[in-house]
């Protein structure tokens, strides 16, 4: 009986079920941990479809490429599934953006409002697109043509997330140039108090510019999925999946530093 007390201490007192558990517990965290298995199926689909291709097929191998075929299927209608009607979130957003822009840079501003209207588009056509071709409750009449809209909508999305974490470092860039000649008078001045505010500056600055290099690299990666899949560019399907698996990764870490916040 002590050996199961001692066990149950152990699991209500675990911190790696706790942040398991208010993972788990966040849509945003199942989304990112099913993104993260149907891109990793993906890959591992282009791989064995590579290796058919050299070797010849076996029944092994047939098989195994129709599981991952399926589990990447499975997961990607699950994903549907979950953000169905969360295009009405991003009109909300985009309507809010309309009516109040606090004083924000026009640049970022204009930007961001062209991503909650993409991703706007990109739900929207994505839920139309599950009701009528996933689950049949509607007839459409060019579901290839919902689809493509949806990959457009995102598509623009993205390049306006990448494009303002561009302008965004150009601006923190600029900012850390007029610290660093505030920090040589600072310095020369020996100025206590305004060492300090500088190193606070500099922190808040380095902060901000890794989370716009994150977020720079993430669009950049992301992107190649509706590139390929408009067929703007012919590129490798195992790149792509390779792009989406890193991209997927970085998405649940950021979930999982939350939850275990």
């Amino acid at each position: 009986m002590s050996g199961a007390t001692g066990v149950a201490v152990a699991v209500a007192n675990s911190r790696v079920i706790d942040v398991y558990v208010k993972y788990t517990n966040m849509l945003v965290g199942r989304d990112k941990a099913c993104r993260l298995g149907q891109y990793f199926a993906r890959l591992l689909a282009y791989l064995v479809g590579q290796r058919i291709a050299r070797l010849g097929k076996t029944a092994g191998r047939v098989e195994w490429l129709a599981t991952l075929v399926k589990i990447q299927q499975v997961l990607a209608t699950t994903r549907k599934m979950m953000r169905s009607g969360k295009f009405v979130n991003f009109a909300q957003m985009a309507a809010r953006a309309l009516v109040a822009r606090n004083g924000e840079d026009e640049v970022v501003w204009a930007l961001g409002l062209v991503n909650k209207l993409g991703m706007c588009v990109f739900m929207a056509a994505d839920t139309l697109g599950l009701v009528g071709t996933t689950l049949g409750l509607v007839r459409l009449r060019d579901p290839a043509r919902v689809a493509r809209v949806a990959q457009r909508g995102w598509l623009f999305a993205l390049a306006a997330q990448a494009l303002s974490a561009l302008y965004q470092l150009r601006t923190v860039a600029i900012r850390a140039a007029d610290l660093r000649r505030v920090r040589c008078h600072v310095e020369k001045t020996g100025d206590a108090m305004g060492d300090r505010e500088c190193a606070t500056e500099e922190h808040a600055l380095a902060t901000q510019r890794a989370g716009l290099s994150k977020q720079l690299v993430a669009a950049a990666l992301d992107l190649s999925i509706p590139i390929k899949g408009l067929g703007i560019l012919p590129l490798n399907e195992g790149l792509v999946a390779l792009a989406g698996t890193m991209t997927s990764l970085m998405g649940a870490q950021d979930v999982l530093s939350k939850a275990a916040a």
